[in-house]
C-alpha cells in the first residue's frame, strides 16, 4: 500500500509501535491510564520520554500508511455507537443537576462503544471542562451553549473542519490532534482571544499560512503540529516562532531567544520586502480602482442621460395614452346614443307607416265620394243628405277630421 505524505517521527527503541493513547489526554481531565498528563509538556513518541532532548536529531522516519491512520482513528468502531444522553451525564459525573456540571469526561475506551455525534449537552451550561477524545465524531456541532468551557479534547476523532467553536472566547487549551483537519478558519484568531494551548498534531494541514493565520493570538503560547506535511519543511519551525511572538512551547521542544533572534533576523528582511510586494500590489490595485470608478462615473452619467430621455418617452406615451382613453371613452358613449337614435327611428318609422295607411284610406274614401257626388247628379235621391250623412259617419277618421 502507497504511503500517504503524512510522517512521523518515531524514536529507534520504540519500534515504530502506536503513540500510547493517554499521552494526549486533558491536563485536568484523567486519561485512558489514570494519569494526568499535559499534552504538550509531557506528551512524546517514545517511551523513554528523552525525545524532546535531542535537540531535533530524527532517528527514523514513519509514513502514515492507511492501515496505520485507520487503526488509529478507527479504534474500537466495531465495539458499535454509544449515544450522549442525559442519563450517561449523570451516571458519569454522578450529578442530577446538569446545570451545575463542570467536568465531563466521555473518552472512550479501547473495549467500548464509541460516541459519534455531540447531542444534549445544552444544559451543561457551565460546563467548563469536556474531554471526548478517542471517538469516532465526524462533525464539531451542538456545542453552542457551553460558552464557559475553557478546555476542550476532541483528539482521536474524524473530526474534517474546524467549526462551530465561534462563541467560546473563554476557551484556554484545544486539543484536535489526530483528525483530518486540512484548514485553519479565519475566525478562530478573531474569537478564541483566551487560547493559549493548540494541539494540531497528526492533522492533514500542509500549508504554513494556514498556521500563520494565528499571529493574532497574543496569549498563544504551546503549539504542536508535528505529523502534519507542513512539518516536513525545514523552515517551518522558524516561520511559526516569527509569526507567533508569544509561542514557548512549539512541538516538544521549548522556544529560546537565540531561536527568536534568527528567525527574526531570517525573516524580518523577507518580511519586509513581502510588505513591499504588497503594498506595491495594493497600490496598483487602488490605481485600478480608481481607473474603474471612472469608468463608472462616466457610465453612470450616460445611464443618468438615457433615463432622462426615458423619462420623456414615457411622459409622452402617458400624454398619448390619455389622448386614446379620452377617445376610447367617447367611442364607449356611441353605442348608447346609436341606440336612442335607433329607437326614436324606429318610432318614426311606425308612425310614418300609420300615416301612410290613413293616407290610403283617406284617398279611398274620397275616390268614393267623388263617385256618389257624379251619381247624385244624374239620379238624384230624395234620401241622398241621409245616405251621405250615414257614410261620413261611417267614415270619420279621428286623425283626419271629418269630411268636407
Amino acid at each position: 500500500m502507497k504511503p500517504s505524505k503524512l510522517p512521523v517521527k518515531l524514536s529507534s527503541r520504540r519500534g515504530g509501535s502506536l503513540p500510547p493513547a493517554h499521552i494526549l489526554g486533558s491536563p485536568s481531565l484523567p486519561n485512558l491510564t489514570g494519569e494526568r498528563e499535559h499534552p504538550l509538556l509531557n506528551a512524546t513518541l517514545s517511551d523513554d520520554g528523552n525525545h524532546s532532548q535531542d535537540e531535533g536529531k530524527v532517528h527514523g522516519v514513519r509514513y502514515i500508511t492507511e492501515d496505520l491512520r485507520n487503526y488509529c482513528q478507527d479504534e474500537g468502531k466495531v465495539h458499535g455507537v454509544r449515544y450522549i444522553t442525559e442519563d450517561l451525564i449523570k451516571r458519569v459525573t454522578k450529578q442530577d443537576d446538569l446545570p451545575s456540571v463542570q467536568t465531563l469526561n466521555l473518552c472512550g475506551t479501547k473495549h467500548d462503544k464509541k460516541i459519534k455525534w455531540i447531542e444534549n449537552l445544552e444544559r451543561c451550561e457551565k460546563l467548563q471542562l469536556l474531554n471526548l477524545s478517542h471517538n469516532i465524531i465526524q462533525k464539531m456541532e451542538k456545542l453552542d451553549r457551553l460558552n464557559r468551557l475553557r478546555e476542550l479534547d476532541l483528539s482521536h476523532n474524524r473530526i474534517r473542519k474546524l467549526e462551530g467553536l465561534q462563541h467560546m472566547g473563554s476557551l484556554q487549551l484545544l486539543n484536535l490532534s489526530y483528525n483530518l483537519i486540512e484548514s485553519v478558519p479565519l475566525w478562530l484568531s478573531k474569537r478564541l482571544r483566551s487560547l493559549t494551548t493548540l494541539n494540531l498534531q497528526d492533522n492533514s494541514i500542509s500549508s504554513l499560512h494556514e498556521l500563520c493565520r494565528l499571529k493574532s493570538l497574543v496569549s498563544l503560547t504551546q503549539l504542536r503540529v508535528c505529523g502534519n506535511p507542513l512539518s516536513q519543511r525545514p523552515h517551518h519551525r522558524p516561520l511559526l516562532i516569527y509569526h507567533l511572538r508569544a509561542l514557548q512551547l512549539l512541538d516538544t521542544q521549548s522556544v529560546s531567544q537565540q531561536e527568536r533572534e534568527e528567525a527574526h533576523q531570517r525573516f524580518h528582511m523577507e518580511e519586509v520586502a513581502r510588505l513591499e510586494q504588497e503594498l506595491e500590489q495594493r497600490i496598483e490595485e487602488v490605481e485600478k480602482m480608481q481607473r474603474e470608478r471612472e469608468a463608472a462615473v462616466t457610465q453612470l452619467h450616460q445611464q443618468e442621460a438615457v433615463y432622462h430621455s426615458l423619462q420623456q418617452h414615457s411622459q409622452q406615451q402617458q400624454q398619448q395614452h390619455e389622448e386614446l382613453q379620452t377617445e376610447l371613452d367617447s367611442k364607449t358613449e356611441l353605442p348608447s346614443a346609436f341606440g336612442t337614435l335607433l329607437d326614436s327611428v324606429c318610432q318614426l318609422k311606425q308612425k310614418t307607416v300609420e300615416l301612410s295607411r290613413g293616407c290610403q284610406k283617406h284617398y279611398a274614401l274620397e275616390q268614393e265620394l267623388a263617385f256618389l257626388k257624379i251619381d247624385a247628379k244624374f239620379e238624384p235621391l230624395p234620401f241622398y243628405s241621409e245616405q251621405v250623412s250615414l257614410i261620413q259617419d261611417r267614415y270619420v277618421l279621428p286623425w283626419l277630421g271629418d269630411f268636407d
